[in-house]
């Protein structure tokens, strides 16, 4: 019987596991937050470093300890690490401070700060998991105004949502390893002071206890950790921002002063920070946004860099091969993504490994909603079917690589990922077939291939337009070239005054300084969320850090801060460039008159064209204004995009109006694309004026009003008036609205597809016409 089994193993009858090429498995978690305070002693203003440090790093590490057998790699960015040792060091945020006061000394704008902030938790999976929590949120929704509001709620209410919040933030996971967790979680309601101050101080053991049992895992072998540059700049467009993003020049801000000389010292520093802290020199540098360009890769050569991740499409533009997928997403020939390459003209060979962008956007955006088991089953199979198309690869050792971030995709995620994961894991590592690897050790025992070229891209589309290249993005790119001018202009002022050592060495702590302020602007940050596509429901936040920390330079130098600087950016894009002055009474004709302008004294607001984006507008410009009878609009058409769609449903515009008199008031009927709702889009309207176009026709206005239940009721339009021939012009009549004559109007204008947003002017507040003579 023996003899008989060794035949048939020897001849392939009978299929043994240990004939199966083993698939080796790099899971690289990436953590980054940017830096939330004004500056380097103050508060921060938002909470998201010490809610993901109690939620996502500490316990996405302390899963190791069920799996004995797996090895997981982690990014972690320097900025990051130097928040979490500032509220080590018990630096505290807004909501915090909040948490931590006596309920009696709230003020009416505390109470309106928590109500507005204390409910930003994901609606399934962490709100609803604590059921009076969820009545207090119900109640918030109902109140009609905010005095209302904060009337409606007591003290010790305001108490239970803070502390309800500052919980949903907590790993379960925890709660038998920190004394007092467990009974805090089984609580809802009534949380006294000391309850409060006892969740910060569980909060604060986890935040010390991250660091140090990072590298705990580390010098076991189990993890491998990885760096970013120090405060996450976008590397290409440092070192040459025109050369990155050819063929867009046009529209470009200046290449970046100084650039290559910053990109150099924000490597060079990240690289010390974490063997200052871990006792151990990363050998991998996650680049900002996996954005990479030939000069970037000649820049980790320059320090010794062992390796990089990639993603997908940066090969695929590379080699010139396009990766085939079939229906499920599986790659038709996975060979050239689970190799190693390095970079053939990098003389010290930085090797690059190239994630499977399936397996991101799975995880990050596809299995939240599903049982964990049954996504991380999912995810094995399709693991397994990589595994099954690499047998006949000439190559013994391949590399599926899972590059994604690590902490914010896991709120989508029943009990914080805690099944997926758990299951995922263990599936792999009862696998004799799969293994998880440290991609150090992965590249030490494998020869990579030659990568003929590098192209320039990001992990997104495989350009940076998220990042540059739309108009506010370019002026913020601007500000901070400007800004670096003055920086080098005043260094070299300070230090040709310093005369003796002690001033010279003043001047030069002065100069590093005020060059921190520089790095910190220097983040991706700032320049994702600015502008289109992204928004972050924070972005006047966002815009005040970016534009405080460039007014820092010229605080910490004591020279006059220049008026740009004080004028918020977001406000450039989507607001009037002019507001309306006087009366118009224009004729409805839809074209544009050159020798009488009808519209004169119109209010005007410019929505900037850009390479980028200008396939998705559908209007470049909005004139409006008044008579004492009637409201006008005039749209500027983008042709570019119209011309390509006969289809109505694909340029819709929506006009809200409002006003002061109203009582019954209805939320926009459009629907938004993601969970961040613009400022604007969250008041009650009275009426709607919605009409469809296409290249070359216009669809009758349509008016609604706004009835009880959040309602809208159509109504007809006896006095309206429309064309649309070099532009689209209407006139919408007091009367049909129902109010009287002169009466000032609260508006704005949404563009949509199929009654999907894509963009409202302004985002922030509502344009106001008074009917001004």
């Amino acid at each position: 019987m023996g003899f008989l089994i060794c035949i048939i193993i020897k001849y392939g009858l009978f299929k043994s596991e240990f004939m199966v090429k083993k698939l080796n498995i790099a899971f690289v978690w990436h953590f980054h937050q940017p830096s939330y305070q004004e500056n380097m002693q103050g508060d921060f203003l938002m909470p998201w470093v010490r809610l993901h440090a109690t939620k996502d790093y500490l316990d996405m590490l302390l899963r190791l300890e069920d799996f004995k057998n797996i090895k997981l790699n982690f990014n972690i960015s320097p900025v990051l690490v130097d928040s979490i040792e500032k509220y080590a060091r018990g630096i505290k945020d807004i909501h915090l401070k909040l948490l931590l006061c006596d309920i009696k000394d709230l003020d009416k704008d505390d109470k309106l700060f928590i109500l507005e902030n204390f409910f930003d938790v994901n609606y399934s999976n962490m709100l609803l998991s604590r059921p009076y929590y969820s009545q207090l949120n119900e109640k918030r929704i109902h109140c009609d105004t905010k005095t209302s509001l904060i009337d409606s709620f007591t003290d010790q209410d305001y108490a239970d949502i803070m502390a309800n919040f500052t919980l949903c933030w907590i790993d379960k996971r925890f709660k038998n390893k920190y004394d007092g967790l467990d009974y805090l979680l089984e609580k809802e309601k009534d949380f006294t002071l000391q309850d409060r101050q006892k969740i910060y101080e569980i909060q604060l053991k986890i935040i010390k206890d991250i660091l140090p049992t990072y590298k705990k895992f580390q010098d076991e072998g189990r993890i491998e950790i990885s760096t970013n540059p120090y405060y996450h700049p976008i590397l290409p467009l440092l070192i040459n921002l025109r050369e990155s993003v050819y063929p867009y020049e046009e529209n470009l801000p200046k290449a970046i002063l100084s650039g290559i000389k910053d990109a150099k010292e924000q490597v060079q520093r990240a690289l010390d920070k974490f063997e200052k802290i871990f006792a151990k020199r990363p050998r991998g540098i996650w680049l900002s946004e996996q954005c990479v360009s030939r000069k970037t890769m000649n820049l980790l050569s320059y320090f010794g860099v062992d390796w990089t991740v990639l993603d997908e499409g940066i090969l695929s533009a590379s080699i010139g091969k396009d990766f085939a997928r079939d229906f499920e997403g599986n790659l038709e020939d996975p060979f050239a993504l689970c190799v190693n390459y390095a970079f053939k003209k990098d003389k010290n060979r930085t090797n690059i490994v190239f994630a499977d962008s399936l397996f991101a956007n799975l995880v990050g955006f596809g299995y939240g909603s599903y049982d964990g088991e049954v996504a991380a089953n999912d995810l094995y199979e399709k693991i397994k079917t990589v595994q099954n198309k690499l047998q006949n690869s000439p190559k013994e050792n391949h590399l599926l690589t899972i590059a994604m971030d690590g902490e914010n995709c896991w709120e989508s995620y029943q009990n914080d990922g805690e099944e997926f994961l758990s299951t995922l894991y263990r599936l792999i590592e009862q696998d004799e077939t799969l293994s998880t690897v440290l991609i150090s050790d992965f590249i030490d025992k494998s020869q990579p291939e030659d990568l003929p070229k590098i192209a320039s891209g990001s992990w997104i589309n495989r350009n940076f337009e998220l990042w540059v290249g739309e108009p506010t993005k370019n002026v913020a790119w601007n500000y901070l070239n400007r800004t670096k001018e003055d920086f080098e202009k005043i260094s070299k002022e300070f230090l040709s005054k310093a005369k003796t050592n002690i001033e010279k060495a003043g001047a030069n702590k002065t100069i590093h300084e005020a060059k921190e302020e520089i790095f910190i602007a220097e983040g991706s940050d700032w320049f994702w969320w600015y502008g289109e596509p992204n928004e972050s429901g924070s972005d006047i936040i966002f815009d005040y850090l970016f534009r405080e920390r460039l007014r820092n330079v010229y605080r910490i130098f004591s020279k006059d801060i220049p008026e740009y600087l004080n004028i918020p950016l977001i406000s450039m894009v989507g607001k009037p460039i002019r507001q309306a002055v006087g009366h118009i009474s224009p004729i409805i004709n839809g074209k544009n008159d050159e020798i009488f302008d009808e519209w004169e004294n119109a209010g005007y607001i410019f929505l900037p064209d850009s390479p980028t984006f200008s396939k998705i507008k559908s209007i470049k410009g909005i004139y409006y204004g008044c008579d004492s009878e009637n409201l006008y609009f005039k749209f500027e058409v983008n042709r570019q995009t119209v011309s390509k769609t006969n289809h109505f449903i694909k340029n819709q515009i929506h006009i809200y109006i409002t006003t002061p008199s109203q009582s019954v008031l209805s939320p926009l009927r459009v629907i938004s694309r993601t969970n961040n709702i613009y400022p604007s889009a969250k008041n009650g309207f009275s009426h709607e004026v919605m009409f469809a176009f296409n290249k070359n026709d216009l669809l009758p206005p349509v008016l609604s009003i706004a009835v009880q239940g959040g309602l809208w009721k159509m109504l007809l339009m006896k006095h309206d008036e429309y064309a649309y021939k070099d532009v689209i012009e209407l006139k919408i009549s007091y009367k049909d609205l129902g109010l009287e004559e002169n009466t000032p109007v609260e508006f704005c204008v949404v563009s949509a597809t199929g009654e999907i947003m894509n963009e409202i002017y302004p985002q922030d507040v509502l344009l106001t016409l008074n009917n001004i003579q």
